[in-house]
């Protein structure tokens, strides 16, 4: 019988790097017809850490883009274009990307809980990315095209693939409040990776790294008291 459930986010959570937000970046300038330093200068700068600028106040770089791209009308059919080509690099291994250390041991103390990675991108190119970033032993379940945060509601109500009732423990960890973790947040114990200040975020733990929350994340597994 399973411990529990740990629903994981993959971009930015356990899949880090910022040459796919760049390369989404790219494709939307092109399909402006804009020089690629309007977007990729004041993007870079969000992406290092600024907290002014055209971007304040997104969550992440996926974010910054899109509401870029809409600001200058793009509509939804264009934004999926720009996205999916960034994915196609990204599956063909032309972006670089990585694992944060020490994620494959932290995983690995979640052996006797369903791990399951579910992401808005789509499965098939993230299960190949899972087994390149060699992820595969310590993910039992990829849910691509998840479409958060609806999605992930429909995913854990009754009788969805993955309904609450179904485990005593459940744990989300995710780089974006309104999508990994406030969906769960009345259900689940959550732990925000906050690269970028989400003031609106309410989890049981935050951090701007991941590593950061392992040693409280693995303490609350074993003792099952609510982290501090």
């Amino acid at each position: 019988m399973s411990a529990g459930l740990l629903i994981l986010d993959f971009d930015g959570t356990v899949c880090l790097g910022d040459a796919p937000v760049l390369a989404y970046a790219r494709a939307v300038a092109r399909s402006l017809g804009d020089p690629e330093s309007g977007i990729l200068t004041p993007l870079s700068l969000f992406l290092e850490g600024a907290q002014d600028g055209p971007f304040a106040g997104c969550a992440d770089g996926y974010s910054a883009v899109a509401q870029w791209g809409r600001r200058y009308g793009l509509d939804d059919h264009a934004m999926s274009a720009a996205y999916r080509e960034s994915r196609v690099a990204l599956d063909a291994g032309e972006l670089s990307v990585a694992t944060p250390p020490g994620i494959g041991e932290f995983l690995a103390g979640f052996q006797d809980w369903d791990r399951v990675l579910v992401t808005n991108a789509p499965r098939e190119g993230t299960v190949k990315l899972v087994t390149r970033l060699g992820l595969t032993p310590f993910i039992d379940r990829v849910i691509g095209d998840a479409r958060k945060p609806e999605g992930l509601r429909t995913l854990i109500a009754a009788g969805g693939e993955l309904d609450l009732a179904r485990w005593e423990r459940a744990l989300s960890i995710g780089d974006i409040w309104r999508n990994d973790l406030e969906p769960v947040a009345d259900r689940a114990t959550t732990a925000l990776i906050e690269r970028h200040a989400q003031p609106g975020a309410r989890p049981a733990l935050r951090a701007p790294l991941i590593s950061q929350l392992f040693a409280p994340l693995a303490h609350w597994r074993n003792s099952g008291q609510t982290p501090a």
